[in-house]
C-alpha cells in the first residue's frame, strides 16, 4: 500500500531521512519507532506530502506521489496537537472534508453520525473543541481523518499529549478501529510500549535510517543491534564472548547463543527468576513496587541485573539472592 524507495531528505547540513526503503502492506498497522530526531516524523511527512524527498520515490497503491500535494493523496492525517478548527463544532469539524467533496447535506449528516458513533462521541455534535477533553478532541481528529475515506491513515504521535490512562484507553480504540475498517495505518511514536501494543510490524529508526524492521515479537526478543536492544524494552546487556554456542564471561554460562566473538547477551527482567541453585548470586540493591510486579536491581559479578517478580514476593533491599538464567538469550556482536 505504501512504498518508500531510497528516500532521502536533507535540511541544510542535516540529513533527516537517509536512504529509507520500506513497504507497508495493505491493512497493516505499521509503526515508525525511535527517539526524537531520528527521522520518523519527517518520513511520515514525506508520505503525507508535507515534504518532498530530495531523492527516491514515495508510492501509494503503486502510484508515485512525489509530485502530488497532500490533498491529492488518498490519506487521512491525525496530528499530535489535534489541529481542530476552534470555530467549528464537533459536527462541523468532522463534516468539513465531506462538504469539501460537495456531498448532499443528508449524506453528510448520516456519515458524520456514523463516524461519531464509531469513535464514541454521540451526543457531542454541538460542542466546540475548547469544551472537550484532550481524549475527546483526539477522537474528533480521528473521525475527521476517517471522513476522507483514506486508503492510508497517517498518525503522528497522536496519543503523546494525553495522560496515561486516557492514552491506554485510546490505544485500544485505535487498534479496534483499524481492524474494523481494514485501513492501512502508518503510525509514528517514540513510545516503545505503544509500538509493541499496536503494531503488526515496527521499523526502529536511528539517525535517519531504519535500524531494524520486524514484528513486535522479533524486535523485542531478537534485537539485531545494541541500539535496538537498549531502546526497546527493559533489560541488561552483559558483555562477554560467544564460543561454540555458549556465552562466556570469565567462565562458561549456561546460556545458549548464536554467533561467535565478543559481544553482549540481553537479559530481560522477566527471564530471570530466584532459585536456590541459581547460577548467579547477588545482592538486592533496590526493590521497587510497581503494582503488577516487584522490580529488583541485583548486583552480581559487577553487573546490575533487573529482575521482575510477583509483587507478593517478600524481597527487600540488602537481601542475598540466587538467580537462574534463561536457557538461551539473544547475542549482539560488539560494534566496531
Amino acid at each position: 500500500m505504501v512504498d518508500l524507495i531510497g528516500v532521502r531528505k536533507r535540511y541544510g547540513r542535516v540529513v533527516a531521512v537517509d536512504g529509507v526503503s520500506l513497504s507497508v502492506r495493505e491493512g497493516e498497522f505499521f509503526t515508525l519507532l525511535g527517539p526524537s530526531g531520528c527521522g520518523k516524523t519527517t518520513t511520515l511527512r514525506l508520505v503525507a506530502g508535507f515534504e518532498t524527498p530530495d531523492q527516491g520515490e514515495v508510492r501509494i497503491s503503486g502510484q508515485g506521489v512525489n509530485r502530488l500535494p497532500p490533498e491529492g493523496r488518498p490519506i487521512g492525517m491525525v496530528f499530535q496537537n489535534y489541529a481542530l478548527f476552534p470555530n467549528m463544532t464537533v459536527f462541523g469539524n468532522v463534516a468539513f472534508p465531506l462538504r469539501l467533496r460537495r456531498l448532499p447535506e443528508r449524506v453528510v449528516r448520516r456519515k458524520v453520525g456514523e463516524l461519531l458513533e464509531m469513535v464514541h462521541l454521540q451526543g457531542l455534535e454541538g460542542r466546540y473543541p475548547r469544551e472537550l477533553s484532550g481524549g475527546q478532541q483526539q477522537r474528533v481528529a480521528l473521525a475527521r481523518a476517517l471522513a476522507r475515506e483514506p486508503k492510508v491513515l497517517l498518525l503522528d504521535e497522536p496519543l503523546s499529549a494525553l495522560d496515561a490512562k486516557i492514552r491506554e484507553e485510546l490505544r485500544g480504540e485505535l487498534k479496534r478501529l483499524q481492524r474494523e475498517t481494514g485501513l492501512t495505518a502508518l503510525y509514528v511514536t517514540h513510545d516503545q510500549e505503544e509500538a509493541l501494543a499496536l503494531s503488526d510490524r515496527i521499523a526502529v529508526m536511528r539517525d535517519g535510517k531504519v535500524e531494524q524492521l520486524g514484528t513486535p515479537q522479533e524486535i523485542y526478543e531478537r534485537p539485531s543491534t545494541l541500539f535496538v536492544a537498549r531502546f526497546v524494552g527493559i533489560g541488561t546487556l552483559v558483555p562477554g564472548e560467544a564460543r561454540e554456542g555458549r556465552f562466556h564471561r570469565d567462565r562458561p554460562w549456561p546460556v545458549q547463543v548464536e554467533g561467535e566473538g565478543r559481544g553482549f547477551i540481553l537479559l530481560r527482567p522477566e527471564q530471570l527468576r530466584p532459585h536456590p541453585e541459581g547460577f548467579l548470586e547477588g545482592q538486592v540493591g533496590l526493590a521497587t513496587y510497581l503494582g503488577s510486579l516487584l522490580r529488583l536491581e541485583v548486583e552480581t559479578e559487577g553487573i546490575l541485573l533487573k529482575v521482575d517478580l510477583n509483587p507478593q514476593e517478600e524481597v527487600r533491599a540488602g537481601d542475598r539472592l540466587r538467580l537462574a538464567l534463561p536457557e538461551a538469550a539473544p547475542f549482539i556482536k560488539e560494534e566496531a
